[in-house]
């Protein structure tokens, strides 16, 4: 059986789909840098885990960082809300305390590979936040370009993701460079 963990910002809403050993819930109120050290003593405890499932809203906003105006379109990778500070460009070296627990991260959030024109190389470049958590995590990353629809169904209030939306790519934990990928399953 699949080591797995969930992290899951409750401000997503639902409940985490029961398909992992461990579900880590987090709001605005925990410490990104408590989180990420909680997912490490775990993924330890475990001996290593086979992939990290994190669920949240990822941001968006509608700026070209380059020309600093207003584009009327939303793109992502402007980070993900995921605890108190967020998770982006600005801080996802935290996550150094990772490396060689976790093969995978999968993540379930709005255009987290996302990159506005004009964005590129700047703190809403997606594709380069991505790369990022790839290699100081040591771990493969999977997300998507485009933001993503979920439902918590008629019947219960579990997530389901259905299928990705858009683009869907793999970055790799030794050089941060991504090819995009055929669809796996969403969770």
């Amino acid at each position: 059986m699949a080591k797995r963990m969930i992290l899951h910002d409750s401000r997503l809403a639902g409940t985490a789909p029961h398909i992992a050993q461990n579900i880590y819930v987090v709001d605005g109120n925990v410490n990104i840098e408590h989180c990420v050290g909680w997912v490490a003593t775990y993924a330890r405890s475990q001996g290593r885990l086979d992939e990290l499932l994190v669920m949240c809203h990822g941001y968006e906003a509608d700026w070209d960082l380059t020309r600093q105006q207003c584009t009327g379109i939303e793109v992502g990778g402007f980070g993900l809300h995921l605890c108190k500070q967020g998770l982006g460009l600005n801080n996802v070296s935290l996550v150094a305390a990772w490396l060689g627990l976790i093969k995978r991260i999968t993540v379930y959030a709005c255009a987290p590979a996302g990159t506005g024109r004009g964005n590129e190389g700047t703190v809403a470049d997606g594709r380069r936040f991505m790369g990022e958590l790839a290699m100081w995590s040591g771990a493969e990353v999977i997300a998507a370009q485009n933001t993503q629809y979920y439902s918590t169904g008629s019947w219960s209030s579990r997530i389901d993701f259905g299928a990705w939306e858009g683009p869907v790519f793999r970055f790799d934990p030794n050089t941060g460079r991504y090819a995009q990928i055929l669809a796996l399953p969403m969770a």
